[in-house]
């Protein structure tokens, strides 16, 4: 399995790495940046984004899917394909859309 889903629970991997695999083989570039958080982590994004100095939502330490290797966040070329990737993941029984176009989860 790819190493840039290394942090995700097992189950969920294939999965992942479906959409990561249809949105390359479709020509795009597709790029992981988050997968698995530690609480620190999150505590450490979360200040950050409670400071303005993160630009992306984050969820408090405690409940953040990233937390238990339940969601990942990407970043396509050209960033808009991501609204078509988060509309498969949909389809697919993921969940896409609430405000935080990068992030992933089940």
């Amino acid at each position: 399995m790819s190493f840039e889903l290394r942090g995700l629970e097992p189950w969920l991997r294939p999965h992942a790495a479906a959409l990561l695999s249809l949105i390359r083989r479709s020509g795009f570039r597709v790029r992981v940046t988050s997968v698995y958080r530690s609480m620190e982590k999150q505590r450490q994004l979360y200040r950050l984004r409670q400071a303005g100095k993160w630009p992306y939502p984050v969820a408090p330490p405690g409940r953040s899917k990233h937390n238990y290797g339940l969601a990942w966040d990407m970043v396509t070329e050209p960033y808009d394909l991501l609204q078509d990737a988060g509309a498969v993941w949909n389809s697919w029984g993921g969940r896409w859309g609430r405000g935080d176009p990068i992030h992933f989860e089940v």
